[in-house]
């Protein structure tokens, strides 16, 4: 991906809201060709304004971005709000309910030649797994088939970039799955850098090169999904996967694990339980989140903290059952930042 050159540029991006509040405050990462960027935060940090601002639909305080060099102007420096070579798919699809599935995708290529026209929807139905709904109208579709039609049609015209918000979260697991794995082929296929904003941690790690953590509209980190998960940069960007071990130094003593003063991290695959006498200290099972293939356990310290522990299928301890926890120093617990 490094070898890559850089897109588009977002350079200290600043947004308030009317009332005064801050919705996006300094925000700056740049994007790869054909890389999907995740832009991942709680609700309220600034994810769909960013994306707004970066459409160029919404006019920034202060800040520019950059698409080839070349800055992207506002809506008070066009007559029509956007960028050509920048597709936005909003949350509520937008789709022309009293045309075909074939006809929206076409709108933004209307003009083009019949010739160009029939190329590019054989080639989207194709892309975007819609063969089967050509002549079907939105209100007949799934969320899932509706969320295609409008990614197909925001990159009928083959932007650079597509623009995503929220784009799995009206739908299943299934199909989050599915649609996750086409916006990857899409990248892959059709040379499009893909930004998108979720609050849900599998949407980010499954399919993004890279990730950007979102608190209070900034960005606290910015690197690979692995690195995220696995190096988190502080406690919040810890806690964003769930299940999440965070642990002072004074915590970890007290269950014969020595460190040098601050706060830990571990993931629950990380920790585990024995039989034998021979671990650290004995815990207490309190709750089991059940997952089918996996199941995570809260274990209670009689020093008054507990861990999550990841079990697979095979799992039978009962809650209220007690047993002996692996905290060993060989643990690969990660130092968090605390300021």
């Amino acid at each position: 991906m490094s070898k890559r050159k850089t897109i588009l540029r977002v350079e200290n991006f600043v947004k308030s809201y009317e009332e005064g509040k801050l919705a996006v405050n300094h925000l700056s990462f740049d994007v790869k060709e054909g890389e999907v960027f995740a832009l991942i935060g709680k609700s309220g940090c600034g994810k769909t304004t960013s994306l707004k601002l970066l459409s160029g639909q919404l006019r920034p305080d202060d800040g520019s971005a950059y698409i080839y060099g070349e800055r992207i102007l506002g809506p008070h420096e066009r007559l029509l709000a956007g960028h050509d070579k920048i597709a936005l798919v909003e949350q509520d699809y937008n789709l022309f309910n009293h045309q075909t599935v074939a006809d929206n995708i076409k709108y933004p290529i209307r003009r083009s030649s019949k010739k160009y026209q029939d190329y590019r929807l054989k080639e989207l139905l194709r892309i975007c797994e819609l063969e089967d709904y050509k002549d079907t109208r939105p209100k007949e579709l799934s969320g899932g088939q509706k969320q295609r039609v409008a990614i197909a049609r925001a990159i009928a015209d083959e932007p650079p970039v597509l623009l995503l918000d929220e784009p799995f979260s009206h739908l299943d697991m299934a199909m989050r799955s599915d649609l996750r794995r086409m916006v990857k082929n899409i990248a892959i296929e059709a040379n499009i850098s893909v930004v998108f904003v979720t609050h849900d941690t599998h949407d980010a790690l499954s399919m993004s090169d890279r990730i950007g953590v979102m608190s209070q509209g900034t960005i606290l980190q910015t690197a690979s999904p692995e690195e995220i998960y696995k190096q988190p940069l502080n406690a919040y960007a810890a806690h964003f996967f769930p299940h999440c071990n965070v642990l002072t130094s004074e915590e970890l003593k007290a269950v014969g694990v020595n460190k040098e003063e601050g706060e830990y991290m571990a993931r629950p695959e990380w920790l585990g339980v024995v039989e034998a006498d021979h671990s650290d200290k004995t815990a207490t099972l309190k709750h089991i989140d059940y997952f089918g293939n996996a199941s995570y356990g809260q274990w209670e310290f009689e020093q008054g903290f507990s861990v999550w522990i990841h079990h697979d299928s095979f799992f039978t301890i009962k809650v209220g059952e007690k047993r002996n926890i692996i905290l060993l120093d060989h643990v690969d617990w990660w130092k968090l930042q605390t300021k």
